[in-house]
């Protein structure tokens, strides 16, 4: 794994994965979800010990009890790509905001991913269809200066 090539740095994240099949998933205490196929975005951030690369040591790594929301959809994800920027601003809600406002998004799970927001996010868990992820990957890179690492 390229687990090394990400920073200990505090930063934030953003997993794009695919889902190759629709599947319905109880989540925790939040209850059972549908995901349909597609291709989405989790918006997360890493402020604490081992920044952005500990988080993704986790989120990257077969888990043995789900920790988080994200954790859930391991077993039925393709890991595309990681997205990620450093720095102490969290810029996981900022991010979800405008993968909203792109075509075809939308929120397989409410609060997925957003328990402990404070920005009113709906989710940090954005769905698009598949024949859309060229056109939202170009439009994030234009609007946010990150690091983009394709994990295909």
């Amino acid at each position: 794994m390229m687990i090394e090539r990400f920073p200990e740095s505090s930063g934030s994240y953003v997993l794009v994965f695919r889902m190759n099949n629709a599947v319905d998933l109880s989540v925790g205490r939040s209850g059972k979800f549908h995901f349909p196929t597609g291709v989405y975005f989790y918006c997360g951030s890493a402020l604490g010990r081992g920044g952005v690369r500990g988080r993704l040591r986790h989120h990257l790594n077969p888990i043995s009890f789900p920790h988080w929301h994200i954790d859930y959809l391991h077993l039925h994800r393709e890991i595309l790509e990681v997205i990620y920027s450093i720095g102490d601003e969290q810029m996981e809600c900022r991010w979800t905001q405008f993968l909203l406002t792109q075509p075809s998004a939308f929120i397989p799970a409410a609060g997925f991913g957003a328990s402990d927001c404070r920005k009113g996010c709906p989710a940090h868990l954005i769905g698009f269809s598949v024949s859309q992820i060229s056109k939202i990957l170009r439009n994030f890179t234009l609007a946010w200066n990150c690091q983009r690492l394709p994990m295909e």
